[in-house]
């Protein structure tokens, strides 16, 4: 049996590229070692996002309400982590009915890698032209004693259960995440990390986070160094914390398939390297997480996807990824969106959205946007932190993407009143026309 692609992973990355390659008539295989959708779907951003959602209305349902002259209340029922769960498979049953749809072949099995052209899987031989690795990621397990007493960051967004205290070992954006919303059910939660907060994100955003996370209840300790675990307690250089369940979101790592090492690939601790149309080598391509870059994230690996596809098609439009500035958002509250290089802007322009006229009238009036421009006024970094920032910041993406003059940004005609008039208004403040904002001292 011989396939024009085999590819090795059925999550956001490899279900992308099987549909792909095969509504353009290449004969595709998919396999998915246990269900389709991976990470995100399965561990990562769909568990996660759900229980931001339901927590954030839990939360702010009463303060918004009264906000706008209505009396309205919440309270967690026991479906919520069943009406999860039901989100979850829904989506994982999907992603493999479309690339069925599409007109690949699917399995579930786990696939070994023998030569550059073969896989077994099970006791079949299967010969490919092409092969993709969409392998993805699995959490770092932390090196400290007695870490067996923790679950990963995977487990915790999948408990089916309140748990009445957590320690979370780990400040990076899954900790952080499951921090507040499990804070927001009504646990106790410990967060301890080894750095400061979120330590790779602007200086604002991470004390924006800090204080929204502390507002919630959690108990923030940073600069930690974690000694060992022993049943329930966490001894630390900062003192002993104890919960019902301890986490660990110390990282994640490459997840490679069996007998990779047959291809002789450029591999290091953060995954595959690859040039910039997603090719490892010869004949092999790999997407997703489990290549070495930046960005790990589902749009980013939805991106690879394309740019991999487009190049076995030896495609007319395609693209590279080296061109293209990826964004990330965390999701808390408030959520924060950032895209671009901080580093490659010389001056920068903030709106706060306490002034525009559509966060007035919603209530939810925390946060800002800021842009920042280069020397030739190009826009090369965006950041949103407030309500809505995950869409938001898919504006900002394609104004940095495209390089926008900010005079060209100050000129877009944006809907009155709407949250994204912050954008204008941001760049606006570049030439003093941000009148909808308070004059500073300065002017």
């Amino acid at each position: 049996m011989e396939y024009d692609v085999v590819v090795i992973g059925g999550g956001t990355a490899g279900y992308v590229a099987g549909s792909i390659l095969a509504r353009r008539n290449k004969r595709v295989l998919v396999i998915e070692k246990n269900k389709f959708g991976g990470v995100c779907v399965n561990s990562g951003c769909v568990p996660s996002i759900f229980l931001f959602d339901a927590t954030f209305l839990l939360s702010r349902l009463n303060e918004i309400g009264n906000y706008l002259g209505i009396d309205v209340s919440a309270e967690i029922t026991p479906s919520l982590f069943s009406k999860r769960n039901d989100i979850v498979e829904y989506l994982s049953d999907t992603g493999r009915k479309l690339v069925e749809n599409s007109g690949a072949e699917t399995i579930i099995g786990e696939a070994k890698i023998i030569s550059r052209n073969e896989i077994k899987l099970d006791s079949k031989i299967i010969k490919f032209k092409k092969l993709v690795i969409a392998t993805g990621t699995k959490a770092k397990i932390p090196n400290i004693e007695g870490i067996e007493n923790a679950i990963s960051e995977d487990e915790a967004v999948n408990l089916n259960c309140k748990p009445s205290s957590m320690i979370i070992v780990g400040g990076g954006y899954a900790g952080v995440e499951i921090a507040q919303f499990f804070s927001r059910l009504g646990t106790d939660v410990t967060l301890l990390s080894k750095s400061r907060l979120l330590r790779a994100f602007p200086d604002e955003a991470r004390s924006a986070i800090k204080e929204s996370l502390e507002f919630d209840g959690v108990n923030v300790v940073e600069n930690v160094n974690i000694e060992r675990i022993y049943g329930e307690k966490v001894y630390t250089n900062k003192g002993i914390f104890k919960g019902e369940i301890i986490v660990y979101a110390t990282g994640r790592k490459p997840q490679l398939p069996e007998g990779i090492e047959k291809l002789n690939l450029n591999i290091n601790s953060n995954g595959i390297v690859v040039d910039e149309y997603m090719n490892a080598g010869e004949n092999v391509y790999a997407i997703g997480d489990v290549v070495d870059k930046e960005r790990k994230t589902a749009h980013s690996a939805i991106f690879d996807a394309i740019i991999s596809s487009l190049h076995i098609l030896n495609d007319k439009i395609t693209v590279r990824r080296n061109n293209f500035k990826i964004p990330q958002v965390i999701y808390t509250d408030p959520q924060v969106g950032i895209v671009g290089n901080i580093y490659e802007a010389k001056k920068f322009s903030t709106f706060p959205f306490n002034a525009t006229t559509r966060s007035i009238i919603n209530g939810l009036r925390e946060g800002y946007v800021k842009i920042g421009i280069n020397e030739e006024n190009e826009v090369v970094f965006g950041e949103v932190i407030g309500n809505k920032a995950e869409e938001l910041i898919n504006i900002l993406t394609i104004i940095v993407n495209s390089k926008m003059k900010v005079e060209s940004l100050v000129l877009m005609p944006f809907v009155h009143p709407s949250l994204s008039e912050a954008i204008v208004n941001a760049a606006k403040g570049f030439f003093g026309l941000d009148v909808d904002n308070y004059k500073s001292e300065n002017e």
